[in-house]
């Protein structure tokens, strides 16, 4: 049911006692507070000022006058934001009636006057702006509430062929339906004109307010097709042109530029007819929309959009490292209000001792420019990859007023500590040692800390600092830990908002990657945009180069994304749905800092800038590396950018070549979810249940632990281990098979604090009970945590390792599960592949596993790898380390176990490389190996694993990698090509190789007749030298083998693995129905075995007792079994004699 409210401004002004009206002020030296409420006889209204001048600004006078428009905090520009043309026409002047506001004078003064909080001259949703008439100085404010119950907006946001926004802001108090709404519009066409509006500077509209049909929500649809809407918006039937949707009947025609290039128009509207509540626009039933009737034919629609709510936008992000911890939540309800901040920062111990060395050691806190590398980083240059304090309006830090001595426009954007330290002194504050200290704690509000539009803090870095004392004449600050500021649902506080993200991987001629970030399903939100890095990478340019023009283009590329001639035409022109009228030769005319509606959806270069294009990876970061916000280009709905290209341009490129340098596709990059809940026990009698679940949105995010525990029994530690675990293992969790913690920083664990008292950095990465408290007493665990250091993507990844419960007593191992891939059969498959080492006469004996996730859009996951590699030989423990490996193009054969080193291997032919890197000086090896690394790996052959994961090691422990440029599917993958494994120490000589084949997993059901002394490990064994496989493609699950018929059988679960899977599980089947196979299962070139049995005497056990066979007929034998039988029939014969008796 849709409820409404009409009322009158005298009814509303009477119950609006409680609402309290305020501006905050921080420019040009004056700082504070203005706030307007009603007096206490509700006849007038109340001015009261918290003002304080700075140092630099002692003596202060200003005008101030109320004006129509609000202000839009989104631009950090002083000047600009507050210019005439933005804040609309004065209608209120204070002057008159309360004089110039002085300082010193006015600090904290009161005056009452006849002005009115709300009606056509009210003062809420204006503006309050300050002019000093000595300085020409222009201060400006909305003028808003506190409370943020009180306050809703929603926008129409059009695109095309009118674009712009006209947004819908209500008051609504919080004990009453009683509201005011306030209209405010700034639209403009993006299409060539009829001749017949001639050189009108604009053109006018009627427009109304439409409802959908309860059938009817597909938004996007709607908003292509206008004609679908019917219903003016009427709940009270009150007849043609006199529903609350006809608006244009009460408040006239809508104005709507006709070249927003000379001139844009900025109304406002105030109905007092028409209330919003949020159940009108984001019912599930029924949907608003605002529609655009064409000037010329006013019987027809020219535009509509969907009259969407504004949600608050909330940022945050948890600081864990150097000993310290916390979170500081930014949130700015819409781009008209200021943005809050609240700090919760201590020690990671939170005793008093160490809270006080925080507070003396702390000296600042920064938003930077970027956000810190999450990947391929040095661990000890992770903070300074975020760049400098963020300074949009780039002003000079060398003439910054000190802390807090200032007003907010004097600082950088992001100099948090510059703007509020001593500042907001009205909030809630609780320091560690008050007025002597750099720390922010609590509540404060900030006006130049915009998180809408281009110049948003959204998705930076955040850097806390601290003073380095080294020398006392010549105190410094260091960084001292860092975080990411990342979305946050709004409304639940440890929620972080879905997101939908686009990866963008640049292979030739330069190399890349690309993210676009932009909330799920809410296509007109900012979308970010981080180039991690552009290197060249043919060869042929070593030396950086600037000015690069970018474009998303219609299609996808072609093969041609590497021709020397018409590169990249394929991907056709630059994506264009809405028709924007566009200027070639004079694009500064047409979209070069204007809004992004009115460029060219695809044309990124002219509404946010160039890109450079490193020479070589030591300058990538620094060079190459960039942020932008933009908010026209949306990652999901109608007109969307996945699938499509990004393309850069070359302007100084071979004219046969073309100006395109480069394109790619624009795919997707899917969330991270582990879960390790296939609990094994350690020989002891399982009892937990449960899992622990691992989510992590992308590499700039923290990750989500969640534990979830049952049947725990005298436990203690649970930690990540380092390597999957072994099914068929009667002990599978042991050390010599999991080893030890996953450690991949070499944190010293004797160094690190009691458990929960430290930040996740100074712990080992895998010590979980060490980051959040141990098992100890609990039964059944249910807990939620934010690790900032336990990521599911890149080379630390924990994916593929394992999680171990231990027990109190000795530490032992109690438990252990594998951390799996978590996913939806309906969202992703994962596809596995093998190379298997397991040719008699070959040199390593093993297998190297491949797992990938591969969604339904065909993007992929980072591929983990295992490694089992040993010598030949049952019992050969010799070891040899530094083994570099390498996929070559084309399968192996019987070249695999040739005795000449200089022969083995030689099919596999050469390195794979199918993106031609470095392809202009293929043999200078110098440069190749000074680009291509783990903090580069796209500029690395595909290939060349070792040189992106490191060495692996024959005779040693099992290893787990995980690589971000190894794909076992599409046009270009790792299966059917070969892995060459090189000799010891570095050595270039082929040592061993096998073929990567496809890795299947058939899991049968077997009963055998258990003969005496029966042992399951020689069963397998047994099977395996029949069959001619070895020992991991035909395995068994330890936990599910069971003795039946009182011990007669036995009953396990076998997996067959491998390539030739199918086969095996065929063979096994016929091996145990006959006893015998005459041929192996597998196929070695050029080798037969001539020591193998053929036969197996185990056999299948029926459904039957195998005991009861023996037993002629009409006799009864003389088993348990038999005698447990006779006492059941006595029993219910017995049973039955009795319900007779009783009936």
């Amino acid at each position: 049911m849709w409820r409404f409210i009409v009322i009158t401004v005298t009814l509303f002004i009477q119950y609006v006692h409680g609402v309290n009206l305020v501006a905050y002020i921080s420019q040009f030296g004056l700082h504070g507070e203005i706030h307007f409420s009603l007096s206490s006889d509700y006849k007038r209204i109340q001015i009261e000022t918290r003002l304080e001048t700075t140092l630099q600004y002692p003596d202060q006078i200003w005008s101030w006058s109320i004006h129509l428009l609000p202000v839009d905090y989104s631009d950090p520009n002083p000047r600009r934001r507050c210019e005439a043309k933005k804040l609309g026409t004065q209608i209120l002047f204070f002057d008159d009636a309360l004089g110039y506001l002085t300082l010193p004078g006015n600090e904290t003064s009161k005056w009452q006057t006849e002005f009115t909080l709300t009606g056509d001259r009210g003062l809420w949703g204006k503006s309050l702006l300050l002019s000093n008439p000595n300085t020409g100085f222009r201060i400006c404010a909305t003028i808003t509430t506190r409370d943020s119950s009180l306050e809703h907006i929603a926008e129409a946001r059009f695109i095309s062929p009118i674009a712009g926004s006209v947004y819908f802001r209500w008051l609504a108090a919080k004990e009453t339906d009683h509201a005011d709404t306030l209209i405010y519009s700034n639209l403009y066409h993006i299409r060539e004109l009829s001749r017949k509006t001639g050189n009108a500077p604009f053109t006018q509209h009627i427009w109304k307010i439409y409802v959908t049909d309860i059938l009817n929500s597909d938004s996007e649809r709607l908003e292509e097709n206008c004609n679908v809407l019917q219903l003016v918006f009427d709940p009270e039937n009150r007849g043609d042109g006199k529903g609350i949707g006809d608006i244009d009947s009460r408040l006239g025609k809508l104005k709507i530029a006709t070249n927003p290039h000379v001139q844009e128009l900025r109304v406002l509207f105030r109905d007092d007819s028409l209330v919003l509540l949020p159940s009108d626009f984001t019912g599930p039933q029924r949907q608003l929309y605002l529609v655009l009737f064409d000037s010329n034919h006013p019987e027809n629609f020219l535009a509509c959009a969907k009259i969407r709510h504004v949600k608050p936008k909330k940022l945050k992000t948890f600081i864990n490292g150097g000993g310290i911890k916390g979170e500081i939540t930014i949130s700015q309800r819409s781009r008209f209000d200021p943005t809050w901040l609240n700090f919760s920062m201590s020690a990671s111990s939170n005793d008093l001792e160490s809270n006080l060395l925080y507070a003396r050691n702390v000296a600042s806190f920064k938003i930077t420019t970027l956000p810190p590398t999450p990947i391929g980083t040095n661990q000890s240059n992770f903070c300074t990859s975020g760049g400098p304090v963020y300074n949009p309006l780039n002003l000079d830090l060398s003439i910054l007023p000190p802390p807090g001595f200032g007003t907010q426009e004097q600082y950088p954007v992001g100099d948090l500590t510059g703007k509020l330290q001593n500042r907001s002194r009205q909030e809630e504050h609780s320091f560690y040692i008050p007025g002597a200290s750099s720390e922010l704690s609590g509540i404060y509000w900030d006006v130049f800390l915009p998180l809408d539009g281009p110049y948003s803090v959204g998705h930076r870095g955040f850097s806390v600092q601290k003073f380095n004392r080294t020398k006392p004449s010549n105190i410094t600050e260091d960084i001292w830990t860092c975080g990411f500021l990342t979305y946050y649902h709004p409304m639940r506080d440890k929620a972080p908002l879905p997101m939908t993200t686009a990866q963008i991987l640049f292979n030739y001629p330069i190399v890349g990657r690309v993210l676009l970030r932009q909330p799920q399903d809410e296509p007109l939100e900012d979308t970010i945009i981080i180039f991690e890095y552009l290197i060249h990478a043919d060869g042929s340019a070593l030396n950086n180069s600037m000015g690069h023009r970018w474009a998303i283009h219609e299609q996808p590329p072609g093969k041609d994304f590497y021709n020397w001639t018409g590169r990249c035409l394929s991907t056709g022109d630059v994506y264009n749905p809405y028709k924007v009228n566009f200027n070639e030769k004079s694009p500064e005319l047409t979209c070069t800092g204007r809004p992004g509606s009115v460029c060219r959806l695809g044309d990124l270069w002219n509404r946010l800038g160039t890109l450079n294009i490193a020479g070589s990876i030591t300058e990538a970061q620094t060079f190459s590396r960039k942020l932008f916000i933009d908010r026209n280009l949306p990652l999901t709905g109608h007109n969307n950018i996945m699938g499509k290209s990004l393309v850069i341009y070359d302007d100084f490129g071979p004219k046969a070549r073309g100006d395109r340098l480069a394109c790619s596709k624009i795919g997707s990059q899917f969330r991270r979810k582990a879960v390790a809940r296939d609990w094994y026990s350690n020989g002891e009698l399982l009892s937990v249940a449960g899992k622990l679940e691992m989510i992590q949105q992308s590499e700039y995010d923290v990750t989500g632990l969640i534990v979830e525990l049952k049947g725990l029994s005298e436990n203690s530690g649970y930690h990540v281990h380092m390597t999957p675990v072994e099914s068929d293992l009667e002990f599978p969790c042991e050390d010599s098979t999991l080893y030890g913690h996953w450690n991949p920083r070499q944190v010293d664990p004797k160094l690190s604090p009691p458990p929960s008292k430290g930040s996740t950095d100074q712990y080992e990465m895998g010590d979980l009970s060490g980051k959040f408290g141990t098992l100890d007493g609990l039964y059944q665990k249910s807990s939620f945590y934010n690790d900032t250091l336990l990521p599911l993507y890149g080379y630390e990844s924990i994916l593929g390792r394992s999680i171990v419960i231990h027990k109190k007593e000795k530490n032992l191992r109690w438990a252990c599960s594998t951390i799996e891939r978590g996913y939806s059969p309906s969202e992703a498959r994962e596809i596995r592949a093998i190379a298997s080492f397991h040719h008699p006469a070959g040199y390593a004996y093993g297998y190297i596993r491949f797992t990938q996730l591969i969604s339904t859009d065909g993007s992929q996951s980072d591929t983990i790898i295992e490694t089992n590699l040993q010598y030949p030989g049952k019992n050969d423990r010799n070891v040899s380390y530094n083994h570099n490996w390498q996929i070559y193009v084309n399968p192996v054969g019987v070249d695999a176990a040739v005795q000449q080193v200089a022969t083995r291997c030689v099919a596999g032919g050469y390195v794979w490389n199918p993106y031609y890197t470095q392809l202009a000086d293929p043999l200078n090896e110098e440069l190749y190996r000074q680009e291509c690394g783990p903090n580069n790996p796209l500029r690395c052959y595909v290939g060349d694993i070792s040189a992106r994961l490191g060495p692996i090691d024959i005779g040693n422990r099992r290893q787990v990698f995980t690589d971000p440029n190894l794909p076992l599917e599409g046009a270009e993958t790792a299966v059917g090509r070969s892995i060459v494994i090189f000799g010891p120490n570095f050595s270039k000589d082929r040592f061993a190789c096998a073929n990567i084949e496809p890795d299947h997993d058939i899991v049968k059901y077997i009963n055998i007749q258990k003969p005496p002394r029966f042992v399951v490990a020689q069963f397998l064994e047994d099977v395996r030298h029949v069959m001619g496989v070895p020992k991991w493609m035909l395995a068994i699950d330890s936990r599910k083998t069971k003795a039946l018929h009182s011990g007669a059988c036995v009953q396990m679960i076998i997996h067959f693995k491998g390539h030739e899977a199918h086969k095996l599980e065929q063979d096994f089947s016929r091996l145990i129905g006959s006893g015998r196979l005459d041929a192996p299962s597998i196929y070695i070139p050029g080798f037969v075995n001539t020591r193998r049995k053929k036969t197996l005497s185990y056999k299948i056990c029926g459904v039957r007792d195998p005991n009861e066979r023996n037993v002629r007929p009409g006799k009864l034998a003389e088993s348990g079994q038999t005698k447990s039988h006779i006492a059941t029939i006595l029993l219910l014969l017995s049973l039955i004699i009795t319900l007779r008796s009783i009936s």
